[in-house]
């Protein structure tokens, strides 16, 4: 069976903070997975982190892994910055208590038994699967906007 997978993610969230979705796009060779959440109050930065899990989730364990996103604060956390943030008590380089503690804690565990390879692509550049993972998390919180709206 074939392991190897391809994952592309991406945040919104209109306001920031404010409704927010996030979106993943799993590929495994031939087959491609779209999914996709929402919420009616967050942050870009806890969306892209959310993604991220989300579409780990979906791997099975001895999984190899390129994961692509536009976030530089998840690509460069968990490439660099995440086990200094640990050894300091999850505190960031200016002593402030890390925000979204527990989805890092998550990306950590699930990459434990997985080979992930984190990878930073710009955004808004016109990488069709990036592109798209962009809509899907902005359709997200769009949908959770209007649902917002409508409940008010």
């Amino acid at each position: 069976m074939n392991k190897s997978f391809f994952i592309f993610t991406d945040g919104s969230s209109i306001g920031n903070p404010g409704p927010a979705g996030w979106a993943a796009i799993v590929i495994q060779g031939a087959k491609r997975r779209e999914t996709t959440g929402s919420v009616p109050w967050s942050t870009v930065s806890e969306m892209e982190l959310r993604a991220a899990v989300e579409a780990l989730r979906l791997t099975p364990a001895g999984a190899r892994i390129e994961l692509r996103s536009d976030s530089e604060l998840l690509i460069h956390g968990m490439r660099f910055r995440v086990f200094r943030w640990m050894r300091f008590g999850w505190r960031n380089s200016r002593g402030f208590e890390l925000q979204h503690q527990e989805l890092w804690r998550e990306l950590l565990l699930l990459s434990t038994d997985r080979t992930i390879r984190w990878l930073w692509v710009k955004g808004h550049t016109g990488h069709p699967i990036q592109s798209r993972a962009d809509a899907l998390a902005y359709e997200a919180a769009r949908a959770v906007a209007v649902q917002e709206r409508i409940a008010a």
